[in-house]
């Protein structure tokens, strides 16, 4: 699909140069983490370069009589295979081959995510471990609901691996319970991924989101790949009648709208949204009157990474019957949101516990203005349930990022850590 959206690919690749290793010999991937790119391309820098040290680790030829499973020897491993990942050199043409691989895996990614998906975690194979597809998916930052709702399934079901007509099925459920319990606007606006993929190489995004454009044949693909034919359909006619090479997401809106009711002269309320994603307080993005009010699912669209609108599940019986539980995280009681490795841990999510003005401080501050990093830290720490580990893994955190542990933004952010586990640890008994 490249060869489609060209133009706009080798614009990202320039952006994308320019902005890390330009006439450089060789670059850093902490370097590259810190750069004012977008998040998927540094997510695909990081994933592929941790798969790069898997495979040297596999090739390792290690003597049973040294203890590499002891726990202490473990940790260090991780320490150092931290360091060594963010300090991963690349030179001109190692660079210029993985920035070609990512900016097309992406854009596949963001214009046909089920397509992408499923060619990308199996390959040729006809089943996949369930450890492998969680890698993977480290790959993909947008459309965060995917992920989220494979993990979960993959979890509550215990599966040691998945076969490709299984996957294919649970994708095509989780979009059809999504396309159903949205508006035409929503719908419109879950294209916002692609936007702000293509926008980031652009020196001055369009003001407001709805009159911003998006390349017409990137938004049939991406209805084509939810198995919506005749939103794609109409769009391809609009195209051909008009000779349309780019629409508004308003525009975008206003023909599902008409799709969807059958009524040609049928228009929406576009609310008013700013670049970033976020919403003009006297506006609300209109919903269905007819559909029941809907459990809304984690936002995805935070901090400063943006991953489309507001996901809701208003009917999960189909998922559910998978083996997929229809509350998402913030509204399950808090005994659910427990993470699991072997026995539940008997803490909070960390995710839940920063504000977004913090999570973009301490992106900003911490993590070298990498997003990807920062959630990938809290997810590792969710699966740590000793403070003193957690004290490592946080040590080693400040170390790869070259950041002064007794800063005023390393205290905050060790001390909201060590918040959540201060019920179990510290509560020293009175009297």
């Amino acid at each position: 699909m490249g060869y489609i959206f060209e133009s706009e690919i080798e614009m990202i690749m320039n952006s994308v140069r320019a902005r890390t290793i330009g006439e450089a010999e060789t670059f850093r991937l902490r370097d590259i983490l810190a750069s004012d790119i977008h998040p998927a391309i540094k997510a695909y820098f990081k994933s592929r370069v941790e798969q790069l040290l898997q495979n040297e680790r596999q090739e390792e030829a290690r003597s049973k009589k040294f203890p590499y499973s002891l726990p202490e020897v473990v940790r260090l491993q991780e320490q150092i295979d931290l360091l060594l990942v963010h300090n991963y050199a690349f030179g001109q043409h190692d660079f210029e081959l993985m920035l070609d691989h990512a900016v097309h895996f992406q854009f596949n990614f963001l214009c046909r995510p089920q397509w992408t998906l499923l060619n990308f975690i199996f390959e040729n194979q006809r089943r996949r471990a369930t450890s492998e597809i969680r890698k993977k998916l480290k790959y993909c930052v947008d459309y965060e609901y995917y992920g989220e709702i494979i993990k979960r399934f993959i979890d509550d079901r215990g599966l040691a691996e998945l076969t490709y007509e299984e996957f294919s099925s649970l994708l095509e459920k989780i979009d059809r319970e999504i396309v159903g319990s949205h508006s035409s606007v929503e719908l419109a606006l879950m294209t916002r991924p692609m936007l702000r993929f293509i926008e980031a190489a652009l020196p001055a995004p369009a003001a407001r989101l709805e009159e911003a454009s998006i390349p017409i044949n990137a938004v049939i693909v991406f209805f084509e790949d939810k198995k919506l034919e005749e939103i794609k359909e109409r769009l391809e006619a609009e195209r051909d009648r008009d000779g349309l090479s780019h629409i508004t997401l308003h525009y975008l809106a206003d023909v599902i709208e008409k799709v969807r009711t059958g009524n040609d002269e049928a228009c929406v309320t576009f609310p008013q949204l700013q670049p970033d994603g976020e919403q003009a307080p006297s506006e609300e993005i209109p919903r269905e009157e007819s559909k029941p009010t809907p459990v809304a699912a984690q936002p995805a669209d935070t901090a400063q990474v943006s991953h489309g609108p507001v996901l809701v599940f208003s009917d999960f019986e189909e998922l559910e019957a998978s083996g997929v539980s229809s509350a998402p995280a913030g509204d399950r009681p808090e005994s659910e949101q427990l993470h699991k490795q072997g026995e539940s841990l008997d803490y909070s999510d960390l995710h839940s516990i920063f504000t977004p003005a913090e999570q973009r401080l301490f992106t900003r501050k911490i993590f070298r203005k990498d997003e990807v990093s920062f959630r990938e830290a809290l997810d590792e720490l969710n699966r740590i349930s000793d403070w003193r580990d957690v004290a490592k893994y946080l040590e080693t955190i400040f170390v790869v990022n070259d950041i002064d542990p007794f800063s005023e933004e390393a205290i905050l952010f060790t001390d909201k850590i060590q918040s959540r586990y201060l019920p179990t640890v510290g509560d020293a008994p009175t009297g």
